[in-house]
């Protein structure tokens, strides 16, 4: 008996050859990338494969709790120094590149501190600065310093400048141009602001009586 010859269309045949080339790439590419993996893991010191794996994200896991520590830290120890610290006024010599994106981000800080009764020096430190925070070369910010170490400041946010929110139209000191001028009950609101924030730097020492009073005249056009 004759065997029926079995025909393959071109077509099909070369699909077919394509897909297990595809399927061979793929398997090449798997085991490259797990090469590199095993490489990668005993560059940093763990064994290769499963167990050097889990050590590996133990050690990961254990660095990122590490540092949530230390921002808690922090945020417990700037809490202290504004509580307990010394009043004064830091104004920014240089600083870094602002992270912009985040409600709070790290900035590199080079400031002039200023403390009644102390000579002005300087410091350069890391400092968690929120979004809203009014930034450059020359602006002063209210801060507190640490009664036993003078380059432990914390700056006091709530106290400090802020730029102008999106949107808001502000007058520019000197400038001559037009600005529209501010409701009653709006201007009102930012003169007690004001003079809330001029009797928070007066208490905690940033201004002697002599300037509060005189920054107040100016506030109530007296």
């Amino acid at each position: 008996m004759t065997p029926v010859p079995i025909v393959i269309e071109d077509g099909k045949a070369r699909g077919e050859v394509g897909l297990f080339k595809s399927m061979k790439d793929l398997s090449s590419l798997t085991k490259e990338a797990k090469q590199l993996q095993r490489q990668q893991q005993e560059e940093a010191g763990y064994k290769p494969g499963f167990g050097g794996q889990m050590q590996q994200m133990g050690d990961m896991i254990s660095m990122a709790k590490d540092q949530v520590a230390d921002l808690t830290d922090s945020s417990g120890e700037r809490a202290g120094i504004l509580a307990e610290g010394v009043g004064g006024t830091a104004t920014i010599v240089g600083m870094g590149t602002p992270a912009r994106g985040a409600q709070w981000f790290n900035l590199d800080l080079d400031l002039e501190v200023n403390v009644p009764g102390r000579q002005a020096y300087r410091v350069a430190n890391t400092f968690m600065v929120p979004a809203t925070a009014s930034l450059g070369p020359g602006v002063t910010l209210p801060v507190k310093v640490d009664q036993n170490d003078p380059a432990k400041i914390a700056i006091d946010w709530d106290s400090a400048p802020r730029g102008p929110a999106q949107g808001e139209v502000r007058p520019v000191a000197g400038s001559g141009g037009f600005a529209p001028a501010p409701s009653p009950s709006a201007g009102a609101g930012d003169n007690i602001a004001e003079l809330e924030r001029l009797v928070k730097l007066r208490d905690s020492g940033a201004l002697t009586d002599a300037e509060f009073e005189q920054q107040k005249a100016k506030i109530l056009g007296s």
